[in-house]
């Protein structure tokens, strides 16, 4: 699997959660990601508690299999240093608000002139252009203006479990950077391209579906009136005996009826759908639910194939059985969630100390080691 971008260089800019994770995917995968961070201090990610020696398990979750290059882009000295790694590289990633690389020097139109070939990307919340352009915001923001809050929580929006928009638009990130890189590859007169990620426009592309009701009907989606979102009982969560939760999931007729038999209320097998008798079929359900604890529920319905499942926490989650069956674990985080065969995952490399790789990357641009000693007292790496 790490064989699959061998030989891909990415410049990484980035910092805090969308960027580096988009990078993590590629790194994953086998590309060279060298991160570009600020001398003495870094991705402010490195020092976010919790701590294991001093290092934070979120930024050795986020950055493993990449390396660390200190640089002041700010510095003409430390932007020359930058211009060379262009001239060897494949793809550049940032995700400074808009504006920011171009006034440092280092936007898409100065990297191209350099590289003409190089893949750019630019992560913001709301994208390039627009009237949300230069807004500051972070992922609650961006969930809120995508429409998503208002599917999530009912009669109050609540805010999702994860940062819907960072991962989104990460993800979207590194798969358009892919197919940028391939697209090269397969046009020799290609000349790169430049990659205007939006993480508010990857949540509204999530909600393809709800957006397909709203434009056809004229009506805004409701949280409390979709099946998805546990209009019905058929496709809910109920609180059991030991104080437990159970999600249901009997979408389809014949798992529904199914649990109706189950659960000893065939009569409303019929009735899955009928908004009229779904208050009635709530209550019950819940009542019936309430009789046993998880464990016996997940005994009695599993054997029947009729979808359910318990809540997990994260506790939970990091001992299930699926979860180590499947390696989804890489200390302190979580591995690359696809198995590609033929190959196998290979070994992680541990995030890399600020600055680790500073050296090793000057010296292979040709620095020598009294000027890169110069350049450490100036500040500039």
């Amino acid at each position: 699997m790490r064989e699959l971008l061998r030989g891909i260089r990415v410049l990484d800019l980035t910092r805090l959660l969308p960027g580096p994770y988009a990078t993590l995917l590629l790194a994953d995968l086998g590309a060279e990601v060298i991160k570009v961070e600020e001398p003495r201090v870094g991705d402010p990610v490195r020092w976010v508690p919790p701590l294991v020696e001093g290092r934070s398990a979120r930024f050795e979750a986020l950055n493993r299999n990449k390396k660390s290059l200190t640089l002041d882009l700010k510095r003409p000295e430390g932007r020359a240093i930058f211009y060379k790694l262009v001239q060897r590289a494949d793809a550049v990633v940032e995700g400074f608000r808009p504006g920011v690389a171009e006034r440092l020097g280092i936007d898409y139109e100065r990297v191209k002139a350099i590289n003409p070939s190089i893949v750019y990307g630019s992560l913001s919340g709301y994208g390039q252009t627009g009237p949300h352009r230069e807004h500051v915001g972070h992922d609650i923001n961006y969930v809120a203006r995508a429409g998503l809050l208002s599917l999530t929580g009912h009669p109050e929006p609540t805010i999702p479990g994860v940062p819907v928009a960072d991962l989104a638009g990460a993800t979207f990130a590194a798969f358009s950077l892919v197919s940028a890189l391939l697209a090269r590859e397969r046009d020799p007169e290609s000349r790169g391209a430049y990659l205007d990620v939006s993480l508010t426009d990857a949540v509204v592309s999530w909600l393809s579906l709800h957006l397909a009701e709203t434009l056809t009907t004229g009506q805004a989606v409701r949280p409390d009136e979709q099946v998805l979102t546990g209009a019905y009982p058929c496709y809910a969560l109920y609180e059991t005996k030991d104080g437990r939760w159970l999600a249901v999931g009997a979408l389809e007729e014949k798992f529904w009826r199914r649990l109706c038999e189950a659960l000893g209320v065939p009569e409303f097998a019929s009735q899955q759908f009928n908004p009229h008798k779904k208050g009635e079929i709530f209550a019950r359900l819940r009542e019936i639910f309430r009789r046993r604890p998880l464990e016996e529920w997940l005994e009695v319905l599993d054997p029947k194939e009729i979808p359910i499942a318990p809540v997990l926490d994260l506790g939970e989650v990091a001992q299930s059985e699926h979860v180590r069956a499947r390696g989804l674990l890489a200390p302190p985080g979580v591995a690359f969630p696809v198995h590609i065969s033929p190959g196998e995952r290979g070994e992680d490399r541990p995030a890399p100390a600020l600055g680790e790789h500073t050296q090793s990357v000057l010296e292979e641009l040709g620095y020598s080691c009294d000027r890169i000693q110069k350049l450490r007292e100036g500040g500039v790496i």
